[in-house]
């Protein structure tokens, strides 16, 4: 804990406790458990993004974190890009183009960020069949033979590509014309599909098409076309905060965009100068509707090592269990920061005590401005900040290290 003053540039706000500030100030992750409505965006978004001087990537579902920071986030000096291709805080959504993952690279680099870019679409989630790694190797080598070619190097072009008229006859062109030109792993990746039966052909098609469905509409495929999300600004840790915006009743198909921009802006980080400072902090609300991501948890469970820092926000322990059955533990163990706020649901209440080793009812219990605070492993029960009056602010521009009260 720490007294006003005592906020460095790398601290993250948690709550209140006899007038002083719960911070966070380590490398590790750090993870919201709280049901929906229970004032995840007051009590931890909305705060930190207020007040935390470092870049930021944020998961905000129906824009209000957006309305209620952005602002303040230009004021700071910070690039403010908005992700929202259904309109929802204004139209003229910025982009953000996967593609360039491959900038600059070739050889076995340039082979593995394509298969990188390809992971972002999420075919590969039933270990053992055989028939999602070939519709995973086949979208490798589209996304490869795009990647070389100046006019195509977008991500919409993913999409239209794999719904021609013929795809077969399309790709059996690609190889004619510019097959010397494309990567080899391409090559042979596109040389091997066209050289199956077409009943294999047709079935590994329908599999991969049926998971770029959501990449039909044509205010998707323009996000996806051309980045103006500064990239490579970010990873050289200048101050840029990014909205991701998709209201939730388009979840559930678009969800996948979650995951590509997501997987993008990490891999982005991947590659950022060591040490830059305040690193990079993604705060994922709504995390689940990613779905099972396995680059994300392992950027989860490694913990240690990365250039940036991962908040996660769950509804309760349940559905962080169900979504990554086998990494949940390594998850938690990894975080230096468990915030839990209250429920009305009586086994929810009693899976977070669990999970921190408290008392029966302390979870339950709690009041509505209320919440129980795990720092290193050493749970408090706490106020929760509120944007109307605990909110920490900068006391001086260009001073994001000092704060006075609000």
């Amino acid at each position: 804990m720490s007294n006003l003053g005592g906020i460095g540039p790398k601290t993250l706000v948690l709550g209140r406790l006899d007038g002083r500030l719960i911070d966070f100030d380590g490398d590790a992750d750090l993870m919201t458990i709280g049901p929906n409505r229970s004032g995840r965006d007051r009590s931890s978004l909305i705060p930190n993004l207020l007040t935390y001087a470092g870049p930021a990537v944020v998961i905000d579902l129906n824009g209000e974190v957006y309305a209620a920071t952005a602002e303040a986030r230009r004021r700071m000096g910070h690039t403010v890009v908005r992700l929202d291709p259904f309109g929802v805080t204004g139209p003229e959504s910025d982009g953000l183009n996967p593609m360039d993952l491959a900038d600059g690279l070739e050889g076995p680099a340039l082979d593995s960020a394509c298969q990188d870019i390809a992971d972002l679409i999420p075919l590969r989630n039933s270990f053992g069949d055989f028939g999602e790694y070939e519709a995973f190797g086949l979208l490798s080598g589209v996304i490869s033979y795009l990647a070389v070619v100046p006019d195509k190097r977008s991500f919409d072009q993913v999409y239209s590509t794999l719904h021609s008229d013929d795809v077969v006859y399309t790709l059996a062109v690609v190889l004619d014309t510019v097959g010397k030109k494309i990567p080899k792993m391409s090559y042979a990746e596109i040389s091997g599909y066209l050289q199956k039966e077409d009943k294999l052909r047709s079935s590994l098609l329908t599999k991969l098409t049926s998971h770029l469905k959501a990449l039909s509409g044509r205010e998707v495929q323009q996000s996806l076309s051309q980045s103006t999300v500064p990239l490579s600004e970010m990873r050289s840790g200048a101050p840029v905060t990014v909205y991701i915006i998709i209201p939730p009743e388009r979840l559930a198909i678009h969800s996948v965009l979650l995951r590509i921009w997501i997987g993008t802006l990490l891999h982005n980080e991947l590659k950022a100068q060591e040490g830059s400072s305040p690193p990079t902090l993604f705060l994922l609300d709504h995390c689940a509707e990613i779905g099972r991501f396995p680059f994300l948890a392992s950027m989860l469970s490694t913990g240690s090592g990365k250039a940036f820092r991962i908040w996660t926000f769950w509804h309760d322990v349940h559905q962080l269990r169900t979504t990554y059955p086998g990494d949940w533990p390594a998850i938690v163990s990894g975080c230096g920061a468990v915030q839990v706020l209250g429920t009305k649901d009586a086994a929810a209440a009693a899976e977070a005590e669990a999970l921190l080793g408290l008392a029966a009812n302390d979870v339950w219990s709690l009041g509505a401005g209320e919440q129980i605070v795990a720092v290193d492993g050493v749970p408090v029960r706490a106020r929760k900040l509120d944007p109307r009056d605990d909110i920490p602010a900068p006391a001086a521009e260009g001073d994001p290290a000092a704060f006075t009260a609000r």
